[in-house]
């Protein structure tokens, strides 16, 4: 306790240091009317204040990438940049550096809690993707363009483990997200009713209206890379907060997340993507067997059931044009598109038959393998981020993959219907379970996994449904200090 309150009186000292410095400069460059100066002596202290508060309260950081992740694709719209990827990278640097120094200073960090059914698996996918350097037909430039799918997914299940490490802190992302679910609303509501802005616009005539401005109407994005993100994003939030609303204690806070659940669900549909449907769907037959209570198994049953009659077996609401486009999902081989795919699998499945390990991370028909190199792999579209990941790893590596994911689903499931006892949190882990659960069924239709925001939202999500027991534990603890005091 001594140590610790001397750190503090260190950091103390030292934020007083660094806000004299900062005013002394500032007057100084007032006074000879040196405005470049005065501007990076103003930036400099409140940088330095930061990144003290950061190491006080590292926590923060968590908030700052969630929230970068989830608008740097809009804002790229406006603000063209190159080398998106790499702000993130440099983000996540920051962060472990910062849990170095925050660890070294308090020793406080419970490295235990990043050592869980993911984190291990996305260890073992990293070993596996340096392994994919020795691959014949690898390309060096492939493989680094694709670190993220490499190193991203363990990095964040680190961050996540680590630093959030209470309730509070994970209710308070929860909210957070709601708020960034009510924003992509809003903006595609404001595309759908009052029109693009000129950045979208200028998006769409460099090509974007080739499959966003189709035969069956407009297919709405708000901020996202493109419809089919924005689709499988918003109906994964469906399900996040419609599962949510039936623990939470409070009353507002039920008919908040209610409310987001259903905007979310109904502007889905202006997405036009018929893949995430599959989303709701797939989570609720999920939520259906965690939950470990007949009444609900028989209602979610029911559900899916009717649902499936609706779209497969009628022609109900057929001349609406939402309905027809989502009806077409659950008759596949009607759908031209859904043809070309099967016979891109086909020609795939030939040329792979004797590549166990891929062709080389990066070289699958993506935009990235396009710029990388001009051959066979490179001129079939993905459209889906399984054949991605088996073009690229082959069937080896989609395997370890699809392992990774489902296991620590499994798992999860497993943690929330067996270990979980405080109602309001097994309400939010299922909702995030259920929701990745579904987008991760809808990535076979779409290559969306691997984007922004929804990667960090899958990994964050299943790292904290990972480390229930934890917060389940804090809760408990929190509860007896509570009824000690009175």
């Amino acid at each position: 306790m001594k140590g610790i309150k001397q750190q503090e009186e260190a950091t103390f000292r030292l934020f007083n240091l660094i806000l004299i410095l900062g005013l002394g400069g500032i007057v100084t460059s007032l006074l000879f009317s040196n405005i470049s100066a005065f501007g990076m002596i103003t930036l400099f202290p409140l940088i330095c204040i930061g990144c003290v508060f950061l190491l006080k309260y590292p926590w923060l950081i968590l908030f700052v990438i969630f929230t970068i992740n989830y608008f740097i694709m809009g804002i790229t719209r406006y603000l063209p940049t190159e080398g998106i990827s790499v702000i993130m990278d440099i983000s996540y640097v920051i962060a472990l550096v910062i849990i170095f120094i925050h660890a070294s200073l308090y020793q406080n960090i419970e490295l235990r809690r990043a050592i869980h059914i993911l984190s291990i698996t996305s260890f073992l996918w990293m070993l596996y993707c340096f392994l994919e350097l020795v691959n014949p037909t690898a390309s060096i430039e492939g493989w680094v363009l694709s670190r993220g799918l490499i190193v991203n997914g363990l990095i964040i299940t680190v961050l996540a483990s680590l630093l959030c490490t209470s309730y509070k802190i994970l209710k308070a992302l929860i909210f957070t997200l709601s708020i960034f679910t009510v924003l992509a609303v809003a903006k595609a509501l404001m595309q759908k009713y009052i029109g693009f802005d000129a950045y979208e616009q200028e998006w769409l005539d460099a090509g974007g209206y080739t499959t966003h401005i189709i035969w069956s109407g407009t297919r709405y994005f708000s901020f996202f890379t493109d419809a089919s993100n924005m689709g499988a994003n918003l109906a994964a939030a469906s399900m996040f907060f419609g599962i949510s609303a039936f623990y939470m204690r409070s009353h507002a806070l039920k008919i908040y997340y209610l409310i987001v659940a259903i905007s979310s669900f109904l502007v889905m549909l202006t997405s036009g993507t018929r893949g995430a449907v599959i989303v709701p769907l797939g989570g609720l037959a999920l939520y259906a067997i965690i939950s470990k209570q007949t009444t609900t198994i028989i209602a979610s049953a029911c559900t899916l059931l009717f649902v499936y009659v609706f779209f497969a077996f009628t022609f109900i609401g057929q001349s609406d044009s939402t309905i027809r486009r989502v009806r077409t999902a659950f008759r596949p081989t009607e759908d031209a598109s859904f043809n070309v795919r099967i016979e891109n699998q086909k020609k795939l499945a030939s040329y792979l038959q004797y590549k166990p390990f891929g062709e080389g991370l990066g070289l699958s028909g993506d935009g990235l393998g396009m710029k990388v190199s001009t051959r066979f792999t490179t001129s079939i579209p993905n459209d889906s981020w399984y054949v991605k990941i088996w073009v690229e790893g082959g069937i080896i590596g989609l395997i370890l993959y699809l392992s990774m994911i489902l296991i620590s689903i499994a798992k999860g499931g497993w943690i929330i219907a067996n270990q979980i006892k405080d109602p309001e949190l097994r309400g939010q882990l299922a909702g995030l379970l259920c929701g990745i659960f579904g987008m991760f069924l809808n990535a076979y239709s779409n290559s969306f996994w691997g984007q922004f925001p929804t990667m960090m939202i899958a990994f964050m999500g299943l790292t904290f449904v990972l480390n229930g027991p934890f917060f389940d534990q804090d809760i408990q603890m929190s509860n007896k200090t509570t009824t000690s005091n009175k």
